[in-house]
């Protein structure tokens, strides 16, 4: 870990301590032999502060221990207990074959003392995060099941959907909270996680590799167009496609689980809006949280108004024609990964537009009719809204992938820069921010 990984972690243990005793199992030395802590010393304010000041010698994971760290038999009843709140998750997991298997699964976690102490921590940390990742191990675990993976394979796609996120308690903590408005150091940073993540992988004794390499590629997708490697989809695994998946499914539920009972299926209306970013085996496998939900009966309350619907799709149709003439700019640069990145999401893109028909001339018609009639059906506009969320969300991934490429014109070619930077600053998804 860097130095300033190593400190954003041990601020986070300094937090821990407040709570959850945090001690030195064994003494603690900087990079030049002065001996910082002995073994046995707590992980007090005073004596993080003097840890802080220095490299240490060995990683700080590695000498600490925490008091009341998660047992397996915590993390499955947390499992349990968290599924049962979600209704496609648990009419999959509620069955004696799943249970008899998250019991290997946790006690498989328990082997690896480094892995319940980061969880202590990122459940005492970070709630949101660690929340997704009692999401992904346990959706995950189902589509593996789905999908007759091996036993080994189970463990991979367990361990990592629970620390997929872990790399943030390396980096700053308000990057942990924030969910919108990164500055480009800020998205730089972000993009990390995934690595920091593999490190601290590479320092559990005896996990087998496989787990830090899908938690590596859990942001990648099938196109190139994720991160941080911009790895295409012949050279991607299938676990960390499954974990890719269910962060996916884990950030438009938490995004949309203020509608109740109908949470479920419009959950479902945006992932038939990303189903060709994954391996198709696993799409298929994880509608399998989607069939076995209840149907729901009650009608949504709280829809929002056909006028919102109306501005927001008239903003998004305007973006997305900005963003179609800068991708057509820049597609005609020479061949090569980001380009092919700008295709492949300007592509997704326009089947996206197409298949909803959200930005078509005749659902803006719709909408516009609708401000003058009675809309009963609340159901209808909140998928409408989805749709937009979707729309939204591929126009601002196209966005970023721009930017690196328009950053990346030479400085010779400066009509070409001058006339795509423009182009880039007419994409304002601050107009069309996703409500």
């Amino acid at each position: 870990m860097s130095n300033n990984e190593s400190h954003n972690y041990c601020k986070n243990l300094m937090e821990v301590n407040k709570s959850h005793q945090v001690v030195a199992k064994q003494a603690i030395y900087n990079e030049q032999g002065v001996l910082l802590l002995t073994a046995g010393s707590e992980i007090s304010e005073k004596r993080a502060t003097v840890l802080l000041q220095h490299k240490l010698l060995k990683p700080l994971e590695q000498s600490i221990g925490i008091a009341s760290s998660f047992t397996a038999k915590q993390l499955y009843d947390y499992i349990n207990k968290f599924s049962a709140n979600i209704s496609g998750l648990v009419a999959v997991t509620d069955n004696e074959n799943y249970q008899k298997i998250l019991r290997q699964m946790c006690l498989f976690y328990e082997k690896f003392p480094l892995l319940q102490q980061n969880l202590t921590v990122l459940a005492l940390r970070a709630h949101r995060i660690y929340y997704h990742g009692l999401f992904s191990a346990a959706a995950g675990l189902a589509i593996a099941i789905q999908l007759n993976l091996s036993q080994r394979e189970l463990q991979t796609v367990f361990i990592a959907g629970l620390f997929h996120d872990i790399g943030f308690l390396y980096l700053a903590p308000e990057l942990s909270q924030k969910t919108q408005d990164f500055t480009n150091e800020e998205w730089k940073a972000l993009q990390a996680h995934p690595i920091i993540a593999q490190r601290f992988l590479s320092l559990v004794p005896d996990i087998p590799k496989e787990i830090g390499e899908a938690i590596g590629n859990h942001h990648e997708r099938i196109d190139g167009t994720g991160y941080p490697y911009h790895i295409f989809g012949d050279k991607l695994p299938l676990v960390s496609q499954i974990i890719a998946a269910t962060d996916n499914i884990i950030f438009n539920h938490s995004r949309y689980q203020d509608y109740g009972v109908h949470a479920h299926s419009m959950l479902l209306t945006a992932l038939k809006l990303s189903d060709n970013i994954y391996f198709e085996s696993v799409y298929d496998a994880a509608m399998v949280l989607f069939k076995h939900a209840p149907t729901p009966s009650d009608t949504i309350i709280d829809a929002p108004s056909v006028e919102e619907l109306l501005v927001r799709q008239q903003m998004l149709q305007r973006q997305f024609q900005h963003a179609k003439f800068l991708s057509q700019k820049l597609m005609a640069f020479p061949a090569g990964p980001m380009i092919r990145s700008v295709s492949a999401v300007m592509g997704r893109l326009a089947i996206s537009v197409v298949r909803s028909g959200i930005l078509q001339p005749e659902h803006e018609e719709w909408l516009s009719k609708a401000t003058h009639e009675q809309v009963s059906d609340g159901v209808s506009l909140v998928e409408f809204s989805v749709m937009l969320d979707q729309i939204y969300d591929q126009l601002l991934h196209l966005k970023n992938i721009m930017e690196r490429v328009v950053e990346a014109i030479p400085p010779h070619d400066s009509p070409l820069k001058k006339l795509a930077t423009e182009a880039l600053n007419k994409i304002d998804l601050n107009e069309a921010f996703a409500t």
